[in-house]
């Protein structure tokens, strides 16, 4: 059984621009009686599709995320070798590395090509057939903000199980399954933490540059590159950051930065609250899962 993910890698275009990633595997926060509702709701089909889910092959994108947060490992550490700021978040990945190593290690392990393709499965609303086993670890992590409790999780499989029995092999096979969630959420935290990295650094690096040029032409030539990376909350909070120096240089920069943000409807306080955000619900979801892997 394939499923897939549509993984958007991060590519530069000439202007810099890092690609838009995958958004983490959180939707709404369900209590235990309300997860017991939903294992429900999933063995009976009423669940229409899981959040964040398209088409991968497993054993595929296990290797693949492997992959990924071992690159945003080795460039989150260089980064901060330089002495660049790190977020909590990424000092998770640094602090934890050998943890998810050992999971990734143990999800191959545990779940092989032909033992996962006979795991029974269901039919989500969409149409989509998937692993019962894997819907309910996707969902687990998916209305739990990755944080693992034994008795939340328990709630969950039971309430499936009151409808629909699972196999011994299904049962068995929950606890590496929600292990390859968690790293399959990681791997989107990790990636989303390397390309905000790499937004900082391109803010911090058109700052220097305009506030270094006393020539209004060649402000202008070097902001008219940056009009997409201005509707991006980490770039626009890292460069008005950098431009409140009050001089006269940043306060043309910043005419320059409020005007993009307005084409779209936005302004300065509302990318700063929308940055802070998205950063704290990343730092906390990091945390959960790596916690969720011990």
């Amino acid at each position: 059984m394939n499923i897939q993910t549509n993984p958007n890698k991060i590519e530069l275009t000439s202007a810099g621009f890092p690609l838009a990633t995958e958004a983490p595997i959180r939707s709404n926060f369900l209590p235990e009686d309300r997860l017991r509702a939903l294992g429900v709701a999933l063995a009976k089909g009423e669940v229409k599709e899981l959040f964040g889910l398209a088409p991968f092959e497993f054993q595929a994108r296990i290797r693949d995320s492997a992959k990924k947060i071992l690159e945003v490992y080795r460039s989150t550490n260089a980064a901060q070798a330089k002495g660049e700021t790190i977020t909590p978040a990424a000092q998770w990945l640094l602090d934890n590395n050998y943890l998810v190593e050992e999971t990734i290690f143990q999800v191959k392990r545990d779940l092989p090509r032909r033992f996962y393709r006979q795991l029974p499965t269901l039919k989500l609303g969409d149409g989509t057939v998937l692993p019962r086993a894997f819907v309910v670890a996707w969902s687990y992590v998916e209305h739990s903000d990755s944080s693992v409790s034994a008795t939340m999780f328990k709630a969950i499989v039971e309430g499936f199980q009151s409808v629909e029995p699972m196999k011994i092999g299904e049962l068995w096979a929950l606890p590496s399954l929600l292990r390859f969630v968690l790293i399959e959420n990681l791997r989107r935290i990790a990636v989303r933490v390397d390309r905000t990295r790499q937004m900082r650094h391109i803010a911090n690096e058109v700052a220097d540059r305009v506030l270094a040029t006393d020539d209004n032409a060649d402000r202008t030539r070097i902001l008219s590159h940056y009009s997409a990376h201005a509707q991006d909350t980490t770039f626009a909070t890292q460069l008005l950051y950098r431009l409140r120096d009050g001089s006269q240089n940043a306060g043309r920069a910043l005419e320059w930065l409020e005007g993009e943000l307005e084409k779209t409807g936005s302004d300065a306080e509302e990318i700063i609250i929308s940055e802070h955000q998205t950063l704290s619900s990343g730092n906390v979801t990091t945390g959960n899962i790596i916690r969720g892997l011990r």
